[in-house]
């Protein structure tokens, strides 16, 4: 949305302020072999990535653009309250094209479906939300031992160990050490 004038800017941060109260959103990638994302979400390739099911009917695809969209906030008002609530999502599950590599998704919680403990929100694992798998990152040196015993009894997941590719620049699969089974 384009914020040319002063009072769309204030309109929006307005809007911004109360979702952020009552919404909390969990953002996943649709692929974890672009090296930009272990570099600026796994503390420089020595981090893990969870893998997830989630029902696709839950994730909501972000959609990615050059520029802002031109919104006219006194007609958006003007309409009824499930289109202008419909355009503000758009509005809300736009970024900037630079950001495409993410391969962005998003699922959207309200504070009281989360725990909040040390100032930080969590949300219940459950069937429309699991983990399946890690991914260790390229640099990564977790052994098998300690994600073992973080895991939840009877949780069994698949442990991928990573590199960065001989041929390109992407993360890719370590062959020598292949993916391989933990049930806490």
């Amino acid at each position: 949305m384009s914020l040319e004038d002063k009072v769309s800017r204030s309109v929006m941060q307005e809007n911004k302020r109360k979702i952020n109260k009552i919404l909390r959103i969990l953002c996943f990638s649709k692929r974890w072999k672009n090296p930009l994302l272990w570099g600026h979400y796994a503390d420089k390739h020595t981090g893990i990535a969870l893998e997830f099911e989630i029902p696709s009917s839950h994730a909501q695809p972000i959609t990615y653009a050059k520029d802002r969209s031109s919104l006219d906030l006194h007609a958006l008002m003007s309409k009824g309250d499930e289109a202008a609530k419909l355009e503000m999502f758009k509005m809300y599950t736009t970024k900037y094209s630079d950001w495409s590599y993410e391969e962005e998704y998003r699922v959207q919680f309200t504070k009281e479906e989360c725990l909040t403990k040390g100032g930080h929100d969590f949300v219940k694992l459950d069937d429309n939300l699991s983990i399946t798998g890690l991914v260790l990152g390229p640099l990564n040196s977790t052994s098998k031992d300690k994600i073992e015993r973080a895991l939840p009894a009877g949780k069994e997941i698949t442990v991928t160990t990573t590199r960065i590719a001989f041929r390109s620049f992407d993360v890719t699969y370590q062959k020598q050490n292949p993916p391989y089974k933990l049930v806490g």
